[in-house]
């Protein structure tokens, strides 16, 4: 993979974000080919990929194979920081233990409108719905699906691995309490919103680790998945928790799951490298 880290000033953040970006490229056996070119022949498909909590844009590359599996499978892998945030603006969407509300950035705006922008302009990445991706771990998980369900027609699947799928300290589903600013950071009344609209709603793979100590505090999120008649892919691991030997494979397990219709995966799903 080519692979960059970038510096550049957001519009969003007003400062400077660090960005990485991998890109498929020439492989050491079409490197010895007599025609060859580093000349692409299409726009890469790209998943947008999220970090947990107390991570960073970097973490993923350092704890999993996911440049060599994005590379075989021919896909670009865009990451970046939120901090501890998210991915959303938590002063307009979470209370702070009953406090007055926290001033934040609005990640939402950088996921869905700036870093799109920023990365296909300046990379040969797809800006089609049907080349791009979305997925994360834990609270990342959350923010892929709340990115990927608010903004539903930007993306063609949405991948939450451990994730806490709600930011409610109430009880799990009930959402009686929230203003109306905070039911928009649900996921599962995103998507409730989706199928009363008849709207269409990105494939959805989601996962846990049987030892992980979030798993049963999704069981009503599924239970409402079921309810809705929302379609999905559940995959769970016997003998893993929170932790990187799922994460590795269960970015892997995305990569060959998700909807494709591009050029290169029409080529050859996996190529050898």
């Amino acid at each position: 993979m080519a692979h960059f880290t970038c510096n550049f000033l957001s519009y969003t953040f007003d400062r400077a974000v660090m960005v990485d970006v991998i890109v498929p490229s020439m492989t050491s056996t079409e490197a010895e080919a007599a025609d060859a070119s580093h000349r692409i022949r299409h726009r890469y498909p790209v998943l947008y990929l999220l970090h947990g909590y107390c991570n960073d844009y970097s973490t993923w590359e350092r704890y999993t194979s996911v440049e060599r599996y994005a590379e075989e499978r021919r896909i670009a892998v865009v990451t970046f920081s939120a901090e501890n945030n998210y991915y959303l603006r938590l002063s307009d969407f979470m209370k702070y233990e009953g406090k007055q509300k926290l001033f934040s950035p609005d990640y939402m705006r950088f996921v869905q409108k700036e870093l799109p922008e920023f990365v296909t302009s300046m990379f040969p990445i797809s800006r089609r719905r049907d080349e791009k991706y979305i997925a994360g771990l834990s609270m990342g998980g959350f923010g892929a699906m709340l990115n990927g369900f608010s903004a539903s027609g930007k993306y063609r699947a949405v991948g939450a691995f451990s994730p806490m799928p709600t930011l409610c300290s109430c009880d799990f589903g009930d959402f009686s309490q929230l203003d109306k600013a905070e039911r928009k950071a649900e996921p599962a009344l995103l998507l409730e919103r989706l199928v009363s609209k008849n709207a269409r709603i990105p494939a959805f793979y989601y996962s846990y680790g049987n030892k992980d100590f979030l798993l049963d505090k999704q069981q009503w999120f599924k239970k409402k998945l079921d309810e809705l008649g929302v379609e999905y892919k559940f995959n769970n691991v016997e003998t893993l928790g929170h932790e990187w030997e799922f994460w590795d494979q269960e970015i892997k397990n995305f990569l060959d799951w998700i909807p494709r219709s591009d050029p290169y995966y029409l080529d050859a799903p996996i190529r050898n490298i």
